[in-house]
């Protein structure tokens, strides 16, 4: 369970990736930790109405665990006292850049399918109790010291206590008990039961992935070919015969109707939408990305690029990318599908594994000129950045 360092991706899906948890200890460099978010700058977050946080009173000895939903007043953090209680707040790396950079650790795990970052300050007895997650969950230790207790196999029959604002499981966690610090990292796959418990005030930076439900794809798929009205064509019963008469749905119509919907779904649309699909923000108070209001010409990219300054991809911009039939590769930012062209492909499959960009790299990717319109329409989208450059957001 315990790894000198993370699992190549190729072992990592093989065999671990929903399968069995792990620990790396100092897998991530504790200088990150410097830039990172602290405590008090966390507690200013759960202060606004548009972020979503919560702080969590352990239950003491016989007693009731408390969960309370931001935004909070200031004030409220004075009266928690110096033991037993968390503070968690969500979508971190969208508001606090910094602590994206921790993302730059995590590139063979699915990025697209990545919810967000959560990040939790606690104090020494701290605790969200014994739970389970529906999801992947990677738990970076910042500052401080926490014991968790992992169970070695998914949890079947769910029982917890009831009338909380919070799933806590009415006994403890059995499995392997493990105390980590700065710079150690657990991975733990859905329906694993774990239970961290703060021993040094800590802080802790949870990366989870989720997917939705195959009932939101469908719903939004469903949308996006309303909204395109190409392909969504009226079912008109073409093909029917006396079996359908009256209120009997045939086997040939329900084959029929079956089809036009498996059509739909491999119409050459489709991975536009995916792509797209898969960028948005999984929170709604997260704000879309917007083009610069000073926008730079290719010719002014090109001579800052051959000056020697270098483009970087910032990461806590959501993208995801997927592959056209054709070929074609298609980048998606925050919902919206990016004009690309089969002339992009080589550039965009570097992208999906490096974020910085230097003239050298343009050079050797390919049609110098049809890349420089794509690189100079991606910076004036607030995608790429000049290293050193401060966020336009």
């Amino acid at each position: 369970m315990i790894l000198d360092t993370f699992p190549s991706a190729e072992e990592f899906y093989k065999t671990y990736w929903g399968q069995k948890p792990f620990v790396v200890r100092s897998a991530i460099d504790q200088a990150l930790f410097e830039g990172m978010i602290d405590g008090d700058s966390l507690a200013g977050l759960a202060l606004e109405e548009e972020i979503k946080s919560r702080i969590v009173i352990t239950a003491p000895e016989g007693g009731k665990w408390t969960c309370e939903h931001g935004p909070f007043e200031e004030d409220r953090f004075g009266t928690l006292g110096e033991e037993n209680w968390s503070l968690l707040v969500q979508n971190v790396e969208q508001y606090h850049t910094d602590t994206a950079k921790l993302l730059q650790n995590f590139h063979f795990a699915p990025r697209w399918l990545m919810d967000d970052i959560m990040v939790s300050y606690s104090t020494v007895g701290g605790s969200v109790g014994p739970h389970t997650d529906s999801y992947h969950v990677f738990l970076v230790q910042g500052m401080g010291r926490r014991k968790w207790t992992i169970g070695q196999s998914p949890v079947q029959n769910e029982d917890y206590i009831e009338g909380l604002d919070l799933k806590v499981f009415k006994g403890s966690v059995s499995g392997v008990e493990i105390e980590v610090g700065i710079g150690d990292v657990i991975y733990i796959p859905p329906h694993f039961a774990h239970e961290g418990i703060t021993t040094q005030e800590a802080m802790t930076f949870s990366v989870g992935f989720l997917g939705p439900k195959l009932s939101e794809l469908m719903a939004q798929y469903g949308y996006y070919l309303e909204q395109m009205d190409q392909g969504n064509k009226h079912y008109a019963g073409a093909g029917l015969d006396v079996e359908s008469a009256g209120f009997a749905i045939s086997p040939g119509a329900q084959e029929r109707i079956q089809n036009d919907l498996i059509n739909a779904l491999c119409s050459d649309d489709f991975s536009i939408w995916l792509a797209a699909y898969f960028s948005m923000p999984s929170h709604d108070d997260v704000e879309n990305i917007e083009a610069r209001d000073e926008k730079l010409s290719n010719q002014d990219l090109l001579e800052r690029l051959q000056d020697g300054q270098n483009l970087y991809r910032p990461e806590h911009i959501k993208l995801s990318m997927t592959i056209s039939p054709d070929g074609t590769v298609n980048l998606a930012a925050y919902g919206a599908a990016l004009p690309t062209s089969p002339a992009h492909n080589k550039f965009l499959h570097w992208l999906n594994q490096n974020n910085t960009l230097s003239m050298q790299d343009i050079e050797a990717l390919g049609d110098q000129d049809a890349l420089m319109t794509f690189i100079t329409y991606l910076y004036n989208q607030n995608i790429l950045f000049f290293e050193n450059e401060a966020l336009d957001l």
